[in-house]
Order: structure tokens, then sequence, then C-alpha cells
């Protein structure tokens, strides 16, 4: 795995974490430039702008009837290179806090619909990567959709972390089926998603996906290994300096930081104050 690429394709959903607006229905990210919150490029030297917003029914399970009422929330972008439009990331957000995360779960296994001979994927994760829309509103041909939106040369880079991680799995296989681009897919702390077969079929066509995880986050333990299996080629990270607390493990930037420490660029990726293992209890606030 190249690992300033893994970073890189995070950052891209760092923006998405930084810029969505959770009181607000679909905020609206069409045209922005990717920045990081101090106000630069997220690859330095590169402007990408968003392309497309895209839209879900925010944590729409059972356990969570809000989502009916609230509508249509913004879950991540569509990005494209000024200078190359060839090249598009598209990064999608987890839930923000973990213990969000885990009431998002519904572990019962479901066909995926939109790819025939797949197996079986988490009740969950299905539902809402289904309601995956580029407007504020449902779709049933989101894949087609963004096809649309891109070159016929698009090279895309698909990236998600946490429940992002996820439903940039699904993605990534429902694309590589549908869609025809040639696909790079780096999920961080990415739970489990599908079955042998759904395990089985990804591997086989998507042959560019990385998956990093970090072995003290507990998300990435989850669904249970009897029902599900995990995807990609896994690079497992070993934290250094980060408080052992369940959303510190977790974080998104703890994650950058564990990924700069292998290739000698941990001081450019700050562990969170409040993660810091020497730091009194306080969980952490970005990117979980």
């Amino acid at each position: 795995m190249d690992v300033q690429a893994a970073i890189n394709a995070g950052l891209f959903v760092q923006f998405v974490y930084n810029t969505w607006n959770s009181a607000s229905q679909g905020t609206n990210l069409d045209g922005r430039e990717v920045v990081t919150l101090a106000g630069q490029p997220v690859i330095p030297g590169k402007t990408y702008k968003v392309l497309k917003t895209i839209y879900s029914n925010d944590l729409a399970t059972d356990l969570n009837p809000r989502a009916v009422f609230e509508g249509y929330k913004t879950i991540g972008i569509i990005a494209q290179s000024a200078s190359d439009d060839a090249d598009i990331y598209i990064a999608v957000r987890g839930t923000v806090g973990i213990w969000e995360w885990l009431q998002d779960g519904k572990f019962l296994p479901r066909p995926f619909p939109n790819v025939s001979g797949s197996g079986f994927t988490e009740d969950g994760f299905t539902d809402m990567y289904l309601s995956f829309s580029v407007t504020p509103s449902p779709s049933t041909t989101f894949v087609q959709d963004v096809k649309a939106l891109l070159p016929s040369n698009a090279m895309v880079t698909i990236a998600g972390h946490s429940l992002g991680a996820a439903l940039a799995t699904l993605l990534a296989l429902d694309m590589a089926a549908n869609a025809n681009f040639p696909l790079a897919v780096y999920t961080l702390a990415s739970p489990r998603v599908g079955d042998l077969n759904f395990h089985n079929l990804f591997n086989h066509v998507v042959p560019n996906a990385y998956r990093v995880a970090n072995r003290l986050d507990i998300v990435p333990q989850t669904p249970p290994a009897l029902l599900y299996l995990h995807v990609g080629d896994e690079t497992e990270l070993v934290p250094s300096g980060i408080k052992y607390d369940l959303a510190c493990e977790h974080a998104l930037t703890s994650y950058f930081n564990m990924l700069g420490a292998l290739i000698g660029k941990q001081n450019l990726y700050p562990i969170d104050a409040g993660c810091l293992a020497s730091a009194p209890a306080a969980a952490a606030t970005t990117g979980t």
C-alpha cells in the first residue's frame, strides 16, 4: 500500500467531516474547494473542487427513525482535480461519535441487490448505502448518476472512515460491476461488510483495495466474524502515544498519525490533544 496515498484519500474524508452540517438537511458542498481546516489544499500543490455532494438518509436504520423526519443529509463528496478532469476522489464520512456508530448497527445479513451473486451484506450498512443520492431526495440510479458526471477516462479513488468505510466498500463493488472505471479504494477503520461470497467477489473485481485498521480499534472487529469477513489488503497499525480510549483509538486523526509514523511524517499529523496518552480523559473531537 502507498501510505501517503492512503493519508491523502483520508483527508478528503476529513474535509467532509469538517464541512457537513449535522443540523442542516442536505448541506450542499458543490463547487467548494477541498481544503484542510487551515485552508490548505488536502494534497499540497493540487486543487480539487467538489463536483457533486452525496446525500443519504442519515442513520437510516430501525433504531434511528429520526431520519424519516429530518430527511437526507450530506454523507460524502465527489471531488475533481482542477488540473486533470480524470482525477476523481469519492469520500464518505462516518457518523460523528463512536456510540452513534454503534447505535447504527443492524447486524442481520441481507442480499446486496445492486450486484448479482454478491452474497449477503450487513443490513444497516446496506440500507444506508441504498439511500445514496446526488440530490437530497430518494434515487434508485445512484451509480448511473455518478457515471454520468464523470469523464469516460476517469481514474477514481474511493475513501471512507468507520461507517463511511463500509459504505465506500459497497460503493466500490457497485461501481466495479456497473460503472467500469479503474478504482483505488482506501478504507480506514472499516467494519466487516459482507459474507464469504461478498468477500470473494469483491477481492476479485476490486483488486486495488486497501484497508487500514488500528489493532486496538473495536470497530474493525465488528460485526461478528462468524457472519462477515473483511475485504481488501490489510495494513494493521500499532498505536503509540494515543490514549487507550474507544473514541481516540477510532479517530481519523489518530489513523493519520499512525500512518504518518510509517513514513517518517508523524509530526505532520498530530494526535488530537484530548487523545494524547498523557491527556486527561476526553473524547476525540474530529473524525469519529
